[in-house]
């Protein structure tokens, strides 16, 4: 079995690239290679990708014949690979592939709103990182998904111990600097915490367009003291392992990595209410969680809510670590995902072989066999 493994892009920040990369390492008698688009100024990397196994499509352009043309080229790359399939986890690129009859199963990373290019084009084989991901592809394609198949973490036997007394002051929040990560109204929140008198620390670990914006945040709000901005960082669990717990307040989400790292590492996740995130939060919880996406007051709360009671924010670390920690196993993972690149196989093999008796038969009716 040759497996293509597909992004638009292996940002070195991106989670999507990071699951891939983690799934790609964990497969033992699955050969494979990568593929992107073009490079659009993000740092990647690509360091964990055989030599010669790599290629990059302008698939994301907007000049149809641009499109036409690389469409073309990748498929005879596919087959000058002998690939068998494509793993494609981003949405276009695999509707693309699909209409230029490339055999894709495309993985689902985000909920995303209704598009019909997407409700008419989608490849047929899809698979979803998390159920609230599965029920979004549901609604915004009618067609139900081969496998919900988590997105992969290592896990220690048992949660590491932790050091109260050194970090009860400090959490951590790993995520791009974008604005649907949700960082402004997670420094308001911040703000609203320092008003009432409290002097917590927050990490913001990670890159991206508005460092800027969110500096001049916390100079005007008066964070300086607070709020550090760390940047990008290859030792994520570093960045936890000096924290209490780790904050994620996006919109929208998958099934967030760094939601399963902190887990590993013993740690809670404070989580908006949003899809993905939900699927994270165990069903027994002690402390406030899943917040509303844009309610500062609510975040500040359940943030004040954790620093003050660190014994059972080190409890509710066990609770996610237990939760998770199966389903997050990358053997358990690529095992999952061998039997759908199985499943998708057998069945682009089997059509091949009924389109090709098809033939047949008309050319035999036609008298054309020989």
């Amino acid at each position: 079995m040759r497996i293509c493994m597909m992004n638009d892009n292996f940002y070195r920040s991106g989670g999507a690239p990071m699951a891939i990369r983690r799934i790609a390492e964990a497969f033992t008698d699955v050969d494979y290679g990568v593929a992107a688009c073009m490079n659009d100024g993000l740092k990647e990397d690509l360091s964990w990708i055989p030599e010669g196994r790599f290629e990059r499509f302008d698939l994301k352009t907007t000049k149809p014949i641009r499109v036409l043309k690389e469409l073309r080229r990748f498929k005879q790359w596919f087959r000058a690979q002998q690939f068998d399939l494509v793993h494609c986890h981003h949405r276009r690129v695999s509707a693309l592939l699909h209409l230029a009859r490339v055999p894709v199963l495309y993985t689902g990373q985000l909920a995303f709103g209704s598009a019909l290019w997407f409700r008419w084009f989608h490849p047929p084989n899809m698979t979803a990182v998390s159920p609230s991901v599965a029920a979004n592809i549901l609604e915004t394609t009618g067609r139900t998904v081969l496998s919900c198949i988590d997105n992969p973490a290592r896990f220690p036997d048992v949660p590491p111990p932790i050091d109260v007394e050194k970090v009860r002051n400090r959490a951590v929040c790993v995520a791009r600097l974008d604005p649907v990560k949700g960082h402004a109204h997670l420094l308001s929140a911040w703000k609203l915490l320092l008003d009432r008198g409290h002097h917590y620390k927050l990490d913001l670990v990670g890159e991206g367009p508005l460092r800027l914006q969110l500096i001049a945040q916390v100079l005007r709000d008066g964070l300086q003291e607070a709020v550090r901005f760390l940047g990008f960082t290859a030792d994520v669990p570093g960045g936890i392992a000096e924290s209490l717990f780790a904050i994620l307040v996006s919109e929208v989400e998958g099934k967030p990595i760094v939601a399963l790292e902190a887990a590993a590492l013993g740690r809670p996740t404070l989580l908006t209410a949003v899809p993905g995130s939900v699927d994270i939060l165990p069903p027994t919880i002690a402390l406030s969680n899943g917040i509303e996406y844009g309610d500062v007051k609510g975040l500040a709360d359940a943030i004040e809510e954790w620093f003050e009671n660190p014994d059972y924010v080190v409890q509710e670390g066990k609770t996610f670590f237990n939760y998770l920690k199966t389903s997050s196993d990358p053997t358990l993972i690529v095992g999952e995902y061998k039997k759908v690149y199985q499943q998708v196989i057998a069945g682009v093999r089997g059509a091949s072989v009924a389109s090709s008796s098809a033939n047949a038969t008309k050319l035999a009716v036609r008298g054309e066999t020989n």
